[in-house]
């Protein structure tokens, strides 16, 4: 499958003093059109600098990041920033909502800034493919509500929507359903499986088993660097339903992350 991502030897550095560590130690990572990716790690392994380093937030001091064959991390700020906006979608822990814009002001937000906004009967279609989205997610009826009138599930929903309104081919998610609850971390994974179903390609950082079972690939991080990776099936034999695939990938999982100290 077509590689969509490419990082190679990516180093970041952070200095105290005289004392410098490796928060980010010569990753060098790929990942393919399509895939959904899984980023674990005990805390402080480099998770967070990972994800922020590859979208461009943070600037690394070794290595390379190529974004469907572009040089990202080498461009001007100016240029990084528009390229990050038409090709990155980014999710927090925090949904990061503007809490002064209603949910269908927070998600037409990205399109007016990349100047995609039309007028007549372009504008409708906007408007109708985000409330498809919305009624996709359960949200139709809160399009014109405030976050702060949402459940967290709710925010974080709206929240990823926003960052694949534009459609980009890469969407980066730190920590998603840290704050959520069983059932509304349920939700936001089906509305990620969802999305890498339809073509979405995904990178997602993660503390917790469950949700890295929903991933196809899961990438383990230790001391700024990958320690081994665990590549899921996509069916078992004598496993039918959805429920029963995700409890052996479960399973699995926990014996790759405790033969690494998990």
């Amino acid at each position: 499958m077509q590689k969509i991502l490419e990082v190679r030897n990516l180093t970041k550095k952070y200095c105290e003093g005289t004392v410098e560590s490796l928060a980010v130690d010569h990753i060098s990572l790929d990942v393919a059109a399509r895939e959904f990716v899984i980023i674990m790690g005990a805390s402080g392994s480099g998770k967070t600098s990972l994800l922020h380093l590859i979208a461009g937030i943070d600037d690394f001091d070794e290595g390379t990041v190529l974004l469907k064959n572009t040089d990202f991390g080498q461009m001007r700020e100016k240029a990084k920033t528009i390229f990050r906006r038409e090709n990155i979608g980014i999710v927090f822990q925090q949904h990061c909502l503007i809490p002064d814009l209603t949910v269908y002001e927070n998600m037409i937000l990205p399109m007016m800034l990349a100047g995609k906004m039309a007028k007549g009967k372009e504008k409708d279609s906007v408007k109708n493919t985000i409330l498809k989205l919305c009624g996709q997610c359960g949200l139709k009826e809160h399009t014109n509500k405030y976050p702060s009138q949402l459940s967290g599930g709710q925010q974080q929903r709206a929240a990823i929507l926003r960052a694949i309104i534009n459609r980009p081919p890469l969407l980066l998610c730190d920590e998603p359903t840290g704050s959520l609850n069983s059932a509304q971390t349920e939700i936001v994974m089906k509305l990620l499986h969802l999305l890498n179903k339809e073509g979405q390609t995904i990178i997602l950082v993660t503390h917790d088993i469950k949700v890295a079972a929903r991933g196809k690939r899961v990438v383990f991080l230790k001391d700024g660097s990958i320690d081994g990776e665990l590549v899921f099936p996509e069916t078992y034999q004598d496993s039918v339903t959805r429920d029963e695939i995700c409890q052996r990938r479960e399973k699995e999982l926990l014996h790759f992350l405790q033969k690494r100290g998990w």
